[in-house]
Parts: C-alpha cells; sequence; structure tokens
C-alpha cells in the first residue's frame, strides 16, 4: 500500500515537472529581441521641412519604434515581476502592435504579443496598453496593468517651435508645428 502511494507520488510529480517544462517552451519567446535603438533627429527634420515648404514632419514607423524603445530602456521594471528584454512594433494608425520579451522573476523568457491604442493629448503623445497574448491566448485585463507610456514630443524640439497638431497614419505619425509659441 505504502509502496502504491509512492509510486503514485513520484508519477505524478514526474507529470508536473513535465508539465511545467512545456508551459515554460510554450511561452518562450519565438525570436530575440532587444531595446537597441537611435536617436532621431528632429533637427535634421526640420532642415527637411524648410525645403518642403511645410510645416510638418513625418515620423515612419522605425522613428516611433526608435522613440518608444528608448522610453521602454529607460522604464523595463514592469508589474508582477517582470522586466522589458526587447521590443519589436508595427504602426497600423493610431494602432501599434508590439512582441514584447519579457522575463518574469529574473528566470523565465516570455514572448507577449501586445496591442496598444496611440492619442495626442497636447504637449504628449500617449500610449495606452489595450490587450495583451501569449501566443494567440488573450491574457485577463486584470493582468494588463500597465500603466499609460508619455512621450514628451515637444522636448525634441527646439524652444521656438511647438505642435499644433499630430495625426496617424497608415504607417507614420505626422506632426505639425507651429512656429514662435
Amino acid at each position: 500500500m505504502l509502496k502504491r502511494i509512492g509510486i503514485s507520488l513520484l508519477v505524478l510529480m514526474a507529470g508536473l515537472v513535465l508539465l511545467a517544462v512545456l508551459l515554460i517552451r510554450w511561452v518562450k519567446p519565438a525570436e530575440t529581441l532587444d531595446l537597441a535603438y537611435q536617436d532621431i533627429s528632429i533637427v535634421s527634420k526640420l532642415e527637411a521641412m524648410l525645403v518642403n515648404r511645410k510645416l510638418e514632419v513625418r515620423l515612419s514607423e522605425s522613428e516611433i519604434n526608435d522613440v518608444v524603445k528608448k522610453q521602454l530602456s529607460s522604464h523595463r521594471e514592469l508589474p508582477h515581476d517582470l522586466e522589458i528584454d526587447g521590443a519589436k512594433l508595427h504602426l497600423d494608425g493610431s494602432r501599434l502592435d508590439a512582441d514584447v520579451n519579457v522575463t518574469w522573476q529574473e528566470r523565465i523568457p516570455v514572448g507577449v504579443h501586445m496591442v496598444f491604442s496611440l492619442a495626442w493629448q497636447p504637449p504628449n503623445l500617449v500610449i495606452t496598453p489595450q490587450q495583451a497574448d501569449i501566443r494567440g491566448k488573450l491574457l485577463p485585463a486584470s493582468w494588463l496593468t500597465l500603466p499609460q507610456t508619455v512621450i514628451p514630443l515637444e522636448s525634441y524640439l527646439p524652444k521656438l517651435i511647438g505642435i499644433r497638431a499630430v495625426t496617424f497614419e497608415k504607417d507614420a505619425v505626422v506632426v505639425q508645428f507651429k512656429a514662435f509659441q
């Protein structure tokens, strides 16, 4: 009888270990991502603006990627013992899709797909988390307790230039300027 209970416990423990290993492999990121970014030069964009004679600048998807990665790299620690390791972003109008690699409790790498909304709330670009999933399985909203990310776009500009409006296109963000604010 005691031998049978011992064998049952051993089989149960082996099953739990196998389940844990499969779960860890399932949540593992599909690709290696980082938070490397290049600072964008608004001054060179302003020079191009003068040549085109339009008081606006288009920030491409890769430039938005760099701006957001810069912000993420300074705020890597998240609730629930998560830390951001890398991200890859895709812009679709005012929707931002992100593949994000995080590490849980400094041990377990997890690949998460997140959806954010972009909004212009003068003088900031505000990025709000909407939903998250792991391999297509939607995570409960209570797990998505990430704060809004606020990017002060005017901090990239010379003092005499302000932002009139920001519009979101399929693969770019258009920033319209006003002079002598």
